[in-house]
């Protein structure tokens, strides 16, 4: 029943045009309750195919757990606190009074809209990130905005040595199994990557088998904010690290004090855009109904721009992960359309007994 209720979900949102087409996993108590394909690439332009379960996606914003558990695991190590100095690890910046704490919570009070620089270059946007300085006192408002990822994943980058891919693969993407999960992929790929936008005013076509994201694209394909892509079968071997304290096996690859550090509200208390209260964990929207539902306090997940979703309920230890191209063939109507179908989805998942 759970199972007829996902496809006729995902198949109409399909006829509404939502996204041409989806991979849903969905999971609880250990065992895969479902996992499907939907659709195909895009519509019926010429090249589409259909989709299937291995298809890779660009998750865009899901990039960012990522490089949130990549520094939860260097702090595990030691190798830096929650409230160390951003300047402490970038001593070029100008963002006095902003701490890891901010970066991870999105309060830093930093505000500039990176993909308004995506024409001045890798150059260009890292010497306008030097000059930010916070709009607001740091911890005192949540505005989520892709600088604060950016600049935690240039940290995790200092600490660790190496560049952000590197970092990831080697503390995350490699320990798991986590196989179809990478930046920039490799060319020989691109027949499984789901196209996702066409792209006339700027890369003229269709963006296809390179991160969406234009300031991540200007800086390569590595961000911390965006520049991942991945399968649903990888993003549930990711739900499942969460779910089992930090555990892989017999692998603790997170401390399971820093994965309940993680989980805790941070920012309910704090002033927002909207005036609405928003709960955030270190990396993580925590309890947003908008596209969780109903769901157990302590519920935590992200959303990305080509209209990837990921949630992971601890307390009926359960995770869907819904994959999809909704940015195609243009990002307008609004890509958020699907959240309300997601947020059913979830209510169907942890209810279910």
């Amino acid at each position: 029943m759970f199972a007829t209720h996902i496809d006729t979900l995902v198949t109409e949102a399909i006829h509404a045009h939502m996204f041409p087409g989806a991979v849903v996993h969905a999971q609880r108590g250990g065992e895969t309750l479902h996992t499907a394909a939907y659709g195909s690439t895009m519509y019926a332009d010429p090249g589409s195919q259909p989709v299937f379960r291995d298809m890779i996606y660009d998750i865009a914003s899901l990039t960012k757990p990522f490089t949130a558990t990549a520094a939860l695991i260097l702090m595990d190590a030691g190798l830096l606190r929650l409230d160390d100095p951003l300047q402490r690890f970038l001593p070029h910046m100008r963002a006095h009074g902003v701490t890891l704490r901010h970066l991870f919570t999105h309060s830093a009070g930093l505000e500039i809209r990176l993909s308004s620089l995506r024409a001045a270059g890798a150059a260009g946007i890292r010497d306008a990130i030097q000059q930010l300085e916070p709009l607001h006192p740091p911890g005192t408002y949540l505005s989520y905005a892709n600088i604060n990822t950016l600049l935690l994943g240039e940290v995790v980058a200092e600490v660790f040595g190496a560049r952000l891919d590197a970092a990831i693969h080697n503390l995350i993407l490699a320990p798991l199994g986590m196989r179809d999960t990478t930046f920039c992929p490799a060319p020989h790929l691109r027949e499984r990557i789901a196209p996702t936008e066409w792209d006339t005013s700027w890369r003229g076509g269709v963006v296809h088998g390179v991160v969406h994201d234009e300031s991540s694209y200007a800086l390569g394909g590595v961000a911390g904010h965006a520049g991942l892509f991945s399968t649903a079968t990888d993003m549930a071997r990711f739900a499942t690290l969460w779910l089992q304290g930090g555990a892989c096996g017999e692998r603790q690859i997170l401390h399971e004090a820093t994965v309940a550090l993680a989980c805790r509200d941070y920012t309910s208390h704090m002033r927002t855009p909207t005036g609405l209260p928003l709960a955030s964990g270190l990396g993580w929207a925590r309890d947003r109904h908008t596209f969780m539902g109903q769901v157990p306090v302590g519920t935590i997940g992200h959303t990305g721009f080509t209209g990837t979703v990921i949630v992971i309920c601890p307390q009926a230890q359960a995770a869907l992960v819904l994959l999809t191209n909704c940015t195609y063939p243009y990002r307008t109507p609004p890509p958020y359309r699907h959240h309300p179908i997601v947020a059913r989805m979830v209510e169907m998942l942890v209810t279910l007994t």
